[in-house]
């Protein structure tokens, strides 16, 4: 076969000539008279014609079968190819990452599900002294914290918390994965080593050396609570979903529920030791105050015992009760601030009754020894308040207890028993006494004999606390100075650096025990530069009720369906008082002031059987820096609800 150049041919169906090409992709030039041949057969007389032509869409421009493809389009489709193939792995490689990051997501889930369980699992064992449990669920728990921390720890994870939408989530856990594992290390572990029998008695006897060595461990646990509290508080939950929100939340609620459980171990330990007697005998006067008839630090305290405590041991050593004082007297038996005579009078220092009248425990203490110096030396190290619906909680801890009057004492009827009943069956006020003096004894027999359960006990001793039914003063400073911050004390704060607090006092103007019919409710909230308040006292007694109560609850002064009752409302530190009112209706302050720093009004609320009366008031607080708002309020018969916002509705 010959040897052709580089030429293509394509042949000219209308001459049967064919026409070359050269390689380069020129024409060679064609003689004249193929003109007539061109037109006629359709084809193009120019390279331009031929170039419109094929860019239409006529028959002609298809190639025959048989052409040859163009190069052009042959190089881009070659070019195309591995740019797609690179974003088909892409996606590949993107699915991928999103499956294993859903798996790894899961798997943390799981795990601090699982650690939440343990945790709340570590918590019983240890309240109800099982040790062995505890152990082995802390274990479990620290398996489940670093598994979550290592998985939220990989690339992958921290490349994802970067990204938009879901950042945020898989910062989130990260973070709630960390200070899970920190909880397991700095609590949970040590809190495996707590044994709460170190508060039982035996033989009437505290282990103070084994109390002493739970100190340092529960300072630890208390500091690792905090630090995670502190984490858990830069979390920003603003765009976190509901479900990572919701892991978030419970989080939360674990700590908050280590926390109220902590204050009273922390106290107890550091406490105890010195108070029962570790460096030698100690004498304290134990006071009862009786909330039917209502005071600022609960009600008339008309019962007293005298304890001593010696290495561990604590006695009864002496009684007393208010028939043993002298009154009224002439003056006053201590001296007395004048501030607080302006606001409540000079009877605080001269009636029994009424010394609790000053809502500041240390204040009330130096009156009661005054009174104590007329039967008996006033050397005490220590003052402790008790009311008896203190003694309720206290008997979840130690079950039922039997009276010498046959009467079983439990924690559902201590309150109506103590503070109503006892005064329809005994109309001597020295048997009313006796029976309440024989209640506080056995529930005290109770305690210093270890029979109760040591879980219960702690919550029910923080709860007595919180709501300032379980007051205590020590003489010695570094005890005063431990306890000064805590309800313990009694007090209110001196600034509002840390706090911003609000007092609602109460006192019966009766001369009755009716304030048991009285319940209380108070909402705050902040103003426009002010603080503003409503107090609402409701009477749930009905006329059946006044119509049989004895002449011991009723009084002398009012009519048995009236309750008259002074309510004196404390503001803020260095604030001033804006508007007072009762019901709506601007009114006269039975007095007004200062005392303790702080703006003070009192006024009467006067109830007619079941009825109900509000106090509204508006303070304005100081310039300076202020805390949270809060309330300090009297302990009433019954838990008084209260609701604090950070802004008053308009």
């Amino acid at each position: 076969m010959p040897r052709y150049s580089h030429h293509y041919a394509r042949i000219d169906v209308g001459r049967g000539r064919s026409a070359g090409w050269s390689a380069s992709g020129v024409r060679r030039r064609r003689s004249a008279p193929m003109n007539d041949a061109v037109e006629e057969s359709g084809h193009p007389r120019s390279r331009r014609e031929a170039r419109a032509r094929r860019g239409g869409s006529s028959p002609e421009k298809t190639t025959p079968s048989g052409a040859q493809p163009r190069r052009g389009r042959s190089r881009r489709r070659r070019a195309l190819a591995p740019v797609l193939i690179g974003a088909a792995a892409l996606v590949v490689v993107g699915g991928a990452a999103a499956a294993l990051l859903y798996v790894q997501a899961s798997s943390v889930r799981s795990h601090l599900t699982a650690a939440m369980s343990s945790i709340t699992t570590v918590q019983a064992a240890v309240l109800s002294a099982d040790r062995p449990a505890a152990t082995a669920a802390a274990a479990q728990l620290s398996d489940e914290t670093a598994a979550a921390v290592s998985t939220t720890g990989s690339p992958l994870w921290a490349l994802a918390a970067t990204l938009p939408v879901i950042g945020d989530d898989l910062a989130a856990v990260r973070s709630v994965a960390e200070i899970a594992d920190q909880l397991a290390r700095d609590v949970i572990e040590p809190a495996t080593s707590i044994d709460l029998d170190a508060f039982r008695p035996v033989d009437g006897r505290v282990d103070l050396d084994a109390l002493s060595a739970l100190a340092p461990t529960i300072d630890r646990i208390a500091a690792g609570v905090a630090t995670a509290a502190d984490t858990m508080s830069t979390i920003d939950r603003s765009q976190l979903t509901d479900q990572v929100a919701t892991g978030v939340t419970m989080v939360d609620e674990a700590l908050s529920k280590a926390t109220p459980l902590l204050a009273p171990l922390r106290d107890l330990a550091r406490l105890l030791p010195d108070a029962l007697g570790a460096e030698g005998p100690r004498d304290y006067l134990l006071m009862f105050q009786g909330n039917s008839e209502a005071r600022s630090l609960g009600g008339n305290a008309a019962v007293f015992l005298i304890l001593r405590a010696d290495a561990g041991r604590l006695e009864i050593t002496g009684f007393a009760d208010s028939s043993d004082f002298a009154q009224p007297t002439p003056e006053p038996v201590a001296p007395l601030d004048p501030e607080a005579v302006a606001i409540f009078g000079d009877k605080i220092g001269k009636y029994t009754p009424d010394f609790t009248m000053v809502p500041d425990f240390p204040s009330a203490a130096s009156i009661m020894q005054g009174w104590w110096a007329q039967i008996g030396p006033t050397d005490f190290d220590g003052m402790v308040s008790v009311d008896p619906v203190a003694l309720s909680y206290l008997l979840r801890a130690t079950g039922p207890l039997m009276l010498p009057t046959g009467d079983a004492l439990t924690a559902d009827n201590a309150v109506p028993l103590l503070l109503n009943e006892v005064y329809f069956r005994y109309e001597d006020p020295t048997m009313q006494n006796a029976f309440f003096a024989g209640a506080a004894s056995s529930v005290f027999s109770a305690l210093t004999s270890g029979a109760f359960a040591p879980d219960v006990l702690m919550a029910a001793l923080s709860q007595a606390v919180d709501e300032r039914r379980l007051l205590y003063l020590s003489d010695d400073e570094d005890e005063a100075a431990l306890v000064s911050t805590s309800p313990l004390a009694g007090t209110l704060p001196a600034d509002t650096a840390n706090a911003t607090e609000i007092g609602v006092f109460v006192n019966d103007n009766t001369g009755s025990k009716k304030s048991y019919y009285l319940d209380m409710s108070t909402t705050l909230c902040r103003g426009e530069g002010t603080i503003e308040g409503t107090t609402t006292l409701t009477s749930t007694l009905d006329a059946t009720t006044a119509s049989q109560l004895p002449y011991y609850i009723t009084g002398p002064y009012y009519a048995p369906a009236d309750i008259s009752t002074y309510v004196a409302i404390y503001g803020p530190t260095g604030g001033t008082l804006n508007e007072i009112r009762v019901d709506g209706v601007p009114v006269q302050p039975i007095s007004a002031g200062q005392h303790l720093g702080r703006p003070v009004v009192k006024v009467e609320v006067l109830h007619h059987l079941d009825a109900e009366h509000s106090i509204q008031f508006v303070f304005t607080p100081p310039q300076s820096s202020h805390g949270a708002l809060g309330l300090v309020q009297t302990p009433l018969s019954r838990q008084s609800p209260v609701q604090i916002t950070d802004a008053c509705a308009p």
